[in-house]
Order: C-alpha cells, then sequence, then structure tokens
C-alpha cells in the first residue's frame, strides 16, 4: 500500500521537477544519508568543476560522476547505464568529429560536458558549460535551426513525453545528426500508469519510425533493464 502511494506521489508530483529539485538540493543536506553530507547542511551544495575546452564535448569521466553522485542521490547507483550512454558517445565523438551537443531534461547536469541542455522551464539549478533552451519537447518545432547540433542525448526522459515521442524524436531527427537516448525496458511496477511501467523494446522503436536505431546496447540488465538506442547519420 505504501509503495503504491509513493509510486503515484512520484507520478503526480514529475511534472514539477524542475521546480522541485532545486529546493531538494537545498535540503538533500539535511537528510543525507551519512554523517559528512549532514555537516554540509550549512554549506552551499557542491559544484562540479570540470575541464572543458571551448568548442568541444566530452562525457564525464567515472571521477567526476563520483563527485556528482556524493552530491546529489538521484545519481546513486545511475553509472551502470550512464557508463554506457557514455561510452557509445565517446565513441561517436572520436569517430565523426562531433563538436556540439544537446542533451533533454538532465537532471542536475548533462552527461555531455559542453553540451547545451533543453528544458521546459529556466533552470537556475541547472550545471552546464552550454546554454538552456527552455521549450516543451512535445511541442514541434523545437527552436532550433536544422542540424544545429552533432549529438543529441535524452537519457531516461522520452517516456514521460505524454504520447508525443514520435513528435519529439521528429525533431531530434531534424535538429541532429546522431542521437543517444536510452530508456525503462520491461519494468513491471505496482502503479500500471507510472511512465516507465511496461514499456516493451517493440513499442518504443515504434516511437522512432521509419527510422531504425543503428544498434541497441544493453544499459544495465535486471527488473529495471534500460537500453541504449544509439542513431548514427541520421537523415537530413
Amino acid at each position: 500500500m505504501i509503495a503504491r502511494l509513493i509510486a503515484r506521489l512520484k507520478r503526480l508530483l514529475w511534472p514539477l521537477r524542475p521546480v522541485l529539485h532545486p529546493i531538494w538540493r537545498a535540503i538533500q543536506p539535511l537528510v543525507g544519508r551519512n554523517e559528512a553530507v549532514r555537516a554540509a547542511a550549512n554549506t552551499p551544495p557542491a559544484v562540479l568543476k570540470v575541464k572543458h575546452e571551448r568548442g568541444t564535448i566530452r562525457p564525464l569521466t567515472k571521477r567526476e560522476f563520483t563527485f556528482i553522485e556524493a552530491n546529489d542521490s538521484y545519481y546513486r547507483g545511475r553509472w551502470s547505464y550512464m557508463s554506457v550512454a557514455a561510452q557509445q558517445a565517446s565513441e561517436l565523438i572520436a569517430r565523426h568529429d562531433l563538436h556540439t551537443a544537446l542533451e533533454l531534461g538532465p537532471w542536475g547536469r548533462p552527461l555531455i560536458v559542453g553540451a547545451d541542455a533543453m528544458d521546459r522551464i529556466e533552470r537556475p539549478d541547472l550545471q552546464t558549460e552550454g546554454i538552456l533552451v527552455v521549450h516543451d519537447a512535445t511541442v514541434a518545432p523545437w527552436p532550433v535551426a536544422d542540424k544545429a547540433y552533432d549529438l543529441f542525448v535524452g537519457l531516461q526522459v522520452f517516456e514521460h513525453l505524454k504520447g508525443k515521442q514520435a513528435i519529439a524524436f521528429a525533431e531530434v531527427v531534424r535538429t541532429a545528426r546522431h542521437a543517444i537516448i536510452s530508456l525503462p525496458i520491461d519494468w513491471v511496477l505496482e502503479d500500471t500508469r507510472n511512465s516507465h511501467h511496461g514499456l516493451t523494446e517493440e513499442h518504443v522503436r515504434s516511437w522512432f519510425q521509419p527510422i531504425e536505431p543503428t544498434r541497441v546496447v544493453l544499459g544495465n540488465p535486471g527488473p529495471k533493464k534500460r537500453l541504449i538506442f544509439v542513431f548514427e547519420d541520421l537523415p537530413g
């Protein structure tokens, strides 16, 4: 019963994530799991300082991610699939000499150092080297020029687009040359209305039609499996 109530509460509050996230970051030290976090209760949230050369992009390193994970509970346990997405991004960047990226709905900061980000509302808490494009991804067209970005990244966000995934993916194709999208696959949840529940690989592939992913890589196995869909050389 409690689990069902928590799942329902998460579903109802998800649209308020951009507003609630900075509040959570402010109070997180007060409810941290260890003494080190509690000791930081009166200090500002830690900000990751990354080395970034203007005009370049790269994925976060494991060391950088570990810092983020230690300061934001959202990231705990997520390196398993994010590292796979990072590896795929690294290979695309090297193979195609990519220099620009757009990441949709990152929680605390983009996985791609140097990327721009897109979210529905202003995100003063977002840590990014690029700009924030304020726009609802379910509404086309995006305020982005054709093929403006070398790489699009969307990690665990397409499932929340409320039936408008095909519209959003068409904009990905229009605005980017390559794409990496991670999705929850075959999750079985008590709350069957949860956007993570029951998504199959066949169903999510229908969002991308008529384009087929170049490859599909396992992000992490288990009852909460995630697959990484990689699209190289999207049509112009």
